[in-house]
């Protein structure tokens, strides 16, 4: 289970950048629009850990990866996708306003299957993440 306060966290930034670039950002278990025609951004989330710091303790400790793949049609080219997904990466190595307990700890990149059908090529960037929770 990915806690809401990252979600919440990773979201704000992932769409601060896709506004920036002019994408939209869509999740996958909110998303009743229309897909774009262009490029755009899916996030998703998945957490590996999710468990107390030992017996009797308060904290909850969690990590897992803040997934982002980049859905780019076919045609528009590598380098464009891979400058929009550096993009991303670079918005979660900063550190400023982290929520209490949020830590973001490396990147992933992902290739994109050039076997895949369909009208789109993906583009992944995986960011792994920690949560520290006090249990209430």
């Amino acid at each position: 289970m990915t806690t809401p306060a990252v979600f919440s966290d990773a979201w704000t930034r992932a769409q601060a950048v896709a506004e920036a670039q002019k994408l939209k950002l869509l999740d996958p278990a909110g998303q009743n629009i229309t897909v774009p025609d262009g490029p755009y951004w899916v996030m998703e989330t998945a957490a590996g850990l999710a468990d107390r710091a030992g017996a009797g303790e308060p904290v909850d400790l969690e990590d897992g990866t803040i997934w982002l793949h980049l859905m780019v049609p076919k045609g528009t080219g590598t380098l464009e996708a891979l400058e929009l997904r550096k993009a991303m990466s670079v918005a979660f190595r900063q550190a400023t306003n982290l929520p209490t307990g949020v830590i973001y700890r490396g990147h992933m990149f992902d290739p994109p299957d050039l076997s895949q059908t369909g009208n789109r090529v993906r583009f992944s960037l995986g960011i792994d993440y920690e949560y520290q929770d006090i249990l209430t």
